[in-house]
């Protein structure tokens, strides 16, 4: 399934947020995307659009420090839909965090209309990137 389309979609976007080429993900995003992160942190909430999308992503890399680190595990496809598994880790001062999630990709006509991230942990995810929010703050 790696080489079904939707798979090599999911692979393309992980592959820009690794070099932090957030332009690219342009190509494969529609116009009215919404990606939903659950939770009560400062990063919870839908963000939309492409610019809302790519606004989202770099604000995890500003709130870790640049230690944000997203291993993509796997990938399951169907017609218009994927899911892929992730390990995310991340440092903000002393916190840590190390977490296996799941995003599943709605995709319609070769882009990615929308993004629902599931949490392994919802609480050490929302404490996370809330002391990450505070240790970033003036």
């Amino acid at each position: 399934m790696r080489d079904h389309p939707n798979a090599i979609l999911v692979k393309h976007c992980y592959d820009a947020f690794a070099v932090g080429e957030l332009d690219r993900l342009r190509d494969v995003l529609a116009d009215d995307i919404v990606w939903h992160e659950p939770g009560r942190s400062p990063i919870g909430g839908d963000h939309k659009g492409p610019a809302g999308v790519a606004a989202f992503l770099q604000r995890l890399g500003v709130l870790s420090g640049g230690t944000l680190s997203v291993e993509l595990i796997d990938v399951m496809v169907n017609a218009e839909r994927a899911v892929a598994i992730q390990r995310v880790t991340a440092r903000a001062g002393e916190v840590a965090l190390d977490v296996i999630d799941a995003l599943d990709f709605e995709i319609h006509n070769g882009r990615i209309t929308e993004i629902s991230v599931y949490q392994q942990d919802a609480y050490a995810f929302d404490e996370f990137w809330t002391a990450a929010a505070g240790a970033t703050a003036p």
